[in-house]
């Protein structure tokens, strides 16, 4: 498997799985980890030893305390792009989001980390992409908005926005960077039908850019 976004349903055998707090792991971003836990360390040995791909689930909400918590279905699906082993055996590794994987069944992992077999679920195809015309409409303008206050309050946001030409992508993207509620993060990650995926991110954006008094007339008739 690529490190592309799948266009077709495929199958990962087995995946390692970082289980974080909190956190929702979309494509499209680079998030950087600090692996120190015993069990953890020989997963990025493992993992680096095979094919680096690498599936980081948000724990469910309330379970954080449990040894082995229970995780959220769907995951986001990485690769990791740095690996730094430190003094200690501690490592700083880069993993970049690619897809959206379910996780379909836990497997026995003896090094105490744990494993699944993933699904990967497929990018939206060109069907899927045209039903989606207004929820895209919408987002284009949302993006205006935000693009025109990130110019003055965040020059990095403004020139990912200006350099993700695909709107399904710069959906992801502001999921993950401009929404702040993991929970909302997440129920956006396993919206399968991509239209009531982009009207949740709309909804998120309208939210946060009328806290900000940046809210265009034609987002707030919506």
């Amino acid at each position: 498997m690529s490190g592309l976004t799948p266009t077709t349903a495929a199958e990962l055998a087995s995946v390692p799985v970082f289980p974080l707090p909190t956190t929702v792991f979309f494509p499209g971003i680079v998030i950087p980890l600090h692996i120190f836990e015993p069990r953890y360390r020989r997963m990025v040995q493992d993992t680096m030893a095979g094919e680096q791909l690498l599936a980081i689930a948000m724990i469910v909400p309330g379970d954080e305390e449990n040894e082995r918590p229970s995780l959220s279905t769907i995951a986001g699906v990485g690769r990791i792009i740095h690996c730094e082993k430190l003094v200690g055996g501690r490592y700083n590794i880069l993993v970049h989001g690619f897809a959206r994987g379910e996780l379909a069944e836990e497997l026995p992992c003896p090094e105490g980390y744990r494993r699944f077999r993933v699904r990967l679920l497929p990018a939206p195809d060109e069907r899927a992409t045209s039903a989606a015309r207004d929820e895209l409409s919408r987002l284009e303008r949302s993006v205006w908005s935000l693009l025109a206050r990130s110019q003055t309050t965040d020059a990095q946001l403004a020139e990912v926005v200006r350099s993700t030409p695909d709107p399904v992508q710069l959906a992801d993207i502001l999921a993950a960077t401009v929404i702040p509620d993991p929970n909302t993060q997440q129920e956006i990650l396993a919206a399968a039908d991509l239209r009531l995926r982009l009207a949740m991110v709309n909804d998120a954006l309208a939210g946060v850019l009328a806290t900000s008094g940046e809210l265009p007339p034609e987002a707030r008739a919506n």
